[in-house]
């Protein structure tokens, strides 16, 4: 979906990430050119002062008794700016200079780098780490300004690639400088650059995922942009998820700059800081677990840390919960609370409320007759991700016959959510997401036809791309 936003010129406000991307927009200045994977509302969503949540049970009624169930969550971020001040942004930007990153790949690392400084604001901090053999900091945190955007491009220029990849450390280290700004840098992000799996220091793909847990729980995010053909997209993968953040695939480094250059877009038009949402359920209800993001049970409550999120954003989940629905009545589900900081008010501590309600019906067949078709579109979408990211995995494994049903199947459940839709936006979301899908089938046949000779390169190929499908589905 990000290649289809860039191609079209979508302004600022929406992701992108595709073989020719031109230079973003000022945030709102583009048409409302209708989106639809995981991360962009559409045209149709909030005003902006309306409420950003919303959430659902997965039907309108049940019957009485005990039962498991599912509540949708969803955030819709207006897809509007302000005029008002933003909160500065603290950015790490981490490095791969391992031997695989050689040539054109430092490059135009190197290139990104540099126009990642140039495009923030005077005040915002920068910090820049490589890692190979060892991780280290080449420019310690620093404001911007004129004169230290000029030194920090000198020290930019002169990285070089040699040794190992050791992804861990240069993550953690970045982490860590993000983590250390001070609270008027509300915005805090890492922006990882690889090509390569980990080879030295912390190999452990559990271990750097838990780097991207610390670093949510420090209000950073962590946005992985995966260079060729040989990265970890499932350490990549679970760094973005854990951190909520985002994964950007690219097949060929020339896009680094522009890539680096939209990621810089998105964070100019911020509208929401350390953004989390609670989930609290209502009495005779109990939340399992959380799908489509990292969830926290904090004595029954489910908190999902979102971390900043800007303009035109939309994230959705599923909570699973388990109900002991009263004899008759009409009753509250579950509280659902985001709470986030304000930047273009000093970040001050917002929040908003919605609260998912059920009735209770005698019989079977009506509860049954009455989804909330809004709540089992999210569950298509998320589950849609979920099976992509298997498939990726099955055309990896030469599985092709495996992933080729597993996509048909997503396809199908995407479309009849389409169908059911019961509003223009969800049916044009759901339309293009079974397109990406259908798409990432297709890779999964190419792969299968492909020459002897071709087939490793030509199954990682389909498999990435499949890969980043599942990721755009599920938000990230």
């Amino acid at each position: 979906m990000r290649r289809l936003l860039i191609a079209l010129g979508i302004s600022a406000s929406v992701i992108g990430c595709a073989p020719s991307v031109p230079t973003p927009t000022a945030p709102g200045s583009g048409s409302n050119v209708v989106a639809g994977d995981g991360n962009v509302a559409l045209p149709d969503g909030p005003k902006a002062n309306g409420p950003w949540v919303g959430a659902a049970a997965a039907n309108d009624a049940f019957v009485s008794g005990m039962q498991e169930t599912f509540v949708a969550v969803w955030v819709d971020v207006p897809n509007v700016t302000s005029n008002q001040s933003q909160a500065p942004a603290a950015v790490s930007l981490v490095i791969d200079t391992s031997g695989s990153m050689s040539g054109d790949k430092i490059k135009h690392a190197r290139e990104g780098a540099v126009r990642l400084v140039e495009s923030l604001r005077d005040g915002d901090i920068v910090s820049v780490h490589s890692f190979s053999d060892a991780a280290q900091e080449r420019v310690a945190p620093t404001r911007l300004d004129a004169r230290s955007r000029q030194q920090i491009a000198g020290v930019i220029a002169e990285l070089r690639a040699e040794g190992g990849t050791n992804l861990f450390e240069g993550v953690r280290a970045a982490g860590m400088a993000a983590m250390a700004a001070p609270a008027t840098h509300s915005i805090r992000r890492v922006v990882l650059i690889s090509d390569g799996n980990a080879t030295v220091g912390n190999t452990s793909t559990d271990m750097i995922a838990m780097l991207g847990e610390r670093a949510a729980d420090r209000s950073v995010q962590i946005t992985s942009i995966g260079v060729g053909l040989g990265y970890n997209e499932h350490a990549l993968n679970q760094l973005s998820i854990r951190s909520s953040g985002r994964l950007y695939h690219l097949t060929e480094s020339r896009d680094l700059p522009e890539i680096v250059q939209s990621e810089i877009a998105l964070l100019k038009s911020t509208r929401a800081a350390n953004a989390r949402i609670a989930v609290v359920p209502a009495p005779g209800v109990t939340l399992i677990s959380v799908d489509g993001a990292r969830g926290i049970n904090n004595g029954g409550t489910i908190e999902i840390p979102l971390g900043s999120m800007f303009a035109g954003q939309h994230r959705e989940f599923i909570v699973r919960a388990r109900l002991n629905a009263p004899t008759e009545g009409s009753h509250p589900i579950a509280s659902v609370r985001l709470q986030f900081a304000d930047p273009t008010e000093g970040n001050l501590e917002r929040i908003q409320e919605t609260v998912a309600r059920f009735d209770v019906v005698g019989d079977a067949a009506v509860a049954r007759s009455r989804k909330n078709m809004k709540a089992q579109g999210v569950f298509a979408m998320l589950d849609a991700s979920r099976t992509t990211s298997m498939a990726a995995a099955d055309i990896d494994g030469d599985r092709f016959g495996d992933a080729e049903k597993r996509l048909d199947e997503a396809e199908r459940n995407l479309r009849q959510a389409a169908a059911s839709a019961t509003s223009s936006a969800d049916k044009r979301r759901f339309e293009v997401s079974a397109g990406r899908v259908s798409a990432a089938k297709a890779g999964a046949s190419a792969a299968a036809a492909a020459p002897p000779a071709a087939r490793a390169e030509t199954k990682r190929k389909k498999s990435l791309e499949a890969n980043e499908a599942a990721m755009d589905l599920g938000g990230f």
